[in-house]
């Protein structure tokens, strides 16, 4: 199929839809070789993972995963996707002979056994950017030539629009992005998404030989429409919502600690709930530290949400528990939960003054107002809940 003479062969960029999981969110983008003689196609993807190698899910931790080129024919692949229920678009690329001579001899070189494997990088090395890149090779850097102008998002806020159908997930996916998520993105970065890809080649206006402009794309068509909605168009307001929680766990605190002094019920329980909000803090707080630290997961370095997750929050749920049941361990109860709360509020003035580059808002809003609220109770001079 790649040694096929150019003027006997088709080509066709697939765009196929979200799915269920979270790797199908995004879509998926493949290029299909057709033989126009035989009427044979080949289906490459370069989407392809096995989840059963050795050391799998370390590797995932460690942002180290290994992706490869597959191939399969268009029935195969359409089987798949009916059954996911995930829609596939078919767009014919209008190449002249020696570029389509160009993308064989490219393709040639990803299918040696040397080259099948890639180094995956989620927003900059995927399913989507190999195709892309291939084919601005193939058009003599036409495609990114034209596709310079910023698109007004980021690699954050993407991500967000696509995976907000899960409300825990989304904020997961928040809190984990360092600032290097924010970069903003134009066009050629943004086709890390295949819906990017589509939208950009299929208004695509290239030069040929000649020097006349045509269409890259000859014609479209959807081979399977799925009976899932539209991609949502925009990311979620977490904002609101997240500050709303932030000041129910703060009101549940105060309320509990307004009532301790009478009731052994509610100190219990008020210890139970400061020192389980202090271990999650501080528990996301290592996950962070881990992820900057000790993985290759580029886009969850340099994140501002260890200043409000730290692990410092695991020393204050200890602490919180004893001072709450005993009354003991009050000073340095106090300045450590005075000392995490200073740093949510820096976080948020960061924000105020436009030092920070990392759009954490909603985050800090989440978690200042219980860090306030265990601040103020473990201030000494409090009156003690203890009996």
């Amino acid at each position: 199929m790649l040694h096929l003479p150019a003027q006997n062969m088709t080509v066709l960029l697939l765009t196929m839809g979200n799915g269920e999981q979270v790797w199908e969110l995004f879509g998926h983008t493949a290029i299909v070789i057709r033989d126009n003689i035989s009427g044979r196609d080949t289906v490459f993807n370069w989407g392809v993972f096995d989840s059963h190698k050795p050391n799998f899910i370390l590797h995932f931790l460690q942002g180290l995963m290994l992706y490869k080129l597959g191939g399969e024919t268009l029935e195969q692949l359409l089987y798949q996707y009916r059954y996911f229920n995930r829609s596939v678009t078919s767009q014919e690329l209008d190449l002249t002979v020696q570029q389509k001579d160009s993308l064989l001899a490219l393709i040639r070189v990803n299918v040696q056994p040397e080259n099948l494997e890639y180094r995956y990088d989620y927003f900059r090395d995927n399913c989507s950017t190999r195709p892309r890149d291939l084919l601005d090779r193939a058009l003599g850097g036409q495609l990114r030539a034209k596709a310079d102008s910023l698109t007004g998002t980021t690699y954050r806020s993407q991500a967000l629009r696509l995976m907000q159908g899960g409300k825990l997930l989304v904020v997961g996916v928040d809190i984990g992005l360092g600032e290097p998520s924010d970069e903003q993105l134009t066009t050629w970065t943004a086709m890390f998404l295949p819906r990017v890809l589509h939208d950009f080649v299929g208004s695509l206006q290239v030069r040929d030989s000649t020097g006349a402009m045509r269409p890259l794309v000859r014609n479209e068509r959807v081979l399977f429409q799925s009976t899932r909605g539209p991609e949502y168009a925009a990311p979620p307001r977490l904002a609101a919502w997240l500050l709303l929680v932030g000041l129910f766990v703060a009101g549940v605190i105060i309320w509990l600690a307004s009532r301790a002094g009478r009731s052994r019920a509610a100190r219990v329980t008020l210890t139970i709930v400061t020192a389980t909000w202090c271990v999650v803090c501080g528990l996301l707080g290592v996950v962070l530290t881990i992820l900057w630290t000790a993985t290759d997961h580029i886009f969850a370095h340099a994140n501002e949400n260890l200043l409000v997750f730290n692990p410092l929050w695991l020393v204050l749920a200890v602490l919180v528990a004893v001072y709450f049941t005993t009354g003991r361990s009050a000073r340095v109860t106090g300045y450590l939960a005075v000392g995490l709360a200073g740093l949510c509020v820096l976080a948020l003035v960061s924000h105020l003054v436009m030092v920070s580059r990392q759009a954490n808002v909603a985050i800090i809003l989440l978690a200042l107002p219980p860090a306030l609220a265990i601040a103020w109770l473990a201030i000494p001079a409090r009156p003690r809940t203890s009996p």
